[in-house]
């Protein structure tokens, strides 16, 4: 006997209001997840923040890459905070404070 087979989606808000978004790409330096905050490694590629490298964000990925991929992320936005991929043992509110000097405003 046949099953049926059960989905389910549940969305989730990324986009916050009408700031304009500006995309811009890159090459990964290491594995990115989806609307993760990124910055560059020594060698100019894409990477997640860490507690240490958290002012130096540029940025939201747009889309996940492995490490070496192309990779999209958005310079300047304004996103929901609970749609942000924060790594482990980074602080949301810094990270909030360090994306604001960027353009980059989360509700």
């Amino acid at each position: 006997m046949l099953g049926i087979e059960e989905r389910s989606c549940e969305p989730k808000n990324f986009f916050a209001g009408e700031f304009p978004t500006v995309p811009e790409t890159g090459t990964a330096g290491a594995a990115v997840a989806e609307h993760t905050p990124v910055t560059t490694d020594a060698n100019g590629k894409i990477i997640a923040v860490s507690t240490g490298t958290v002012e130096n964000v540029i940025g939201i990925s747009a889309m996940a890459a492995a490490a070496n991929e192309p990779i999209v992320y958005y310079m300047t936005g304004e996103f929901f905070m609970d749609a942000i991929n924060v790594p482990n043992g980074v602080d949301a509110d810094a990270l909030k404070a360090a994306l604001r000097k960027v353009s980059i405003f989360l509700r």
